[in-house]
């Protein structure tokens, strides 16, 4: 009983190593086509690469814009509150 055991952990002990071994010692190589499309692939990401830098200047730009037209809208909101309070104390506005 403990001899087949053994018999059947040392087999498949074997069979580990050997697959190991071959698979290991095979090394596919790359063909052209395989190296021209990881040409193209890596052309690509750099391409994207650059467009996304290009996006985050542009988004840069566009946030400034819009924080000094946010300021324009809060400086004329102000604008508007001290006319219509100016209004509502209309005819003595100014004080004499």
């Amino acid at each position: 009983m403990k001899l087949k055991k053994m018999v059947s952990v040392l087999g498949l002990t074997m069979s580990l190593m050997l697959s190991s071994s071959l698979l290991t010692d095979c090394t596919s190589k790359i063909t052209e086509e395989q190296m021209a499309q990881l040409q193209d692939l890596r052309r690509r990401e750099s391409q994207l690469n650059q467009n996304i830098s290009t996006k985050n200047a542009e988004i840069s730009k566009v946030e400034q814009e819009l924080n000094a037209r946010k300021s324009e809208l809060t400086n004329c909101q102000k604008d508007r509150e001290f006319v219509k309070q100016k209004l509502a104390q209309w005819p003595n506005v100014w004080p004499d």
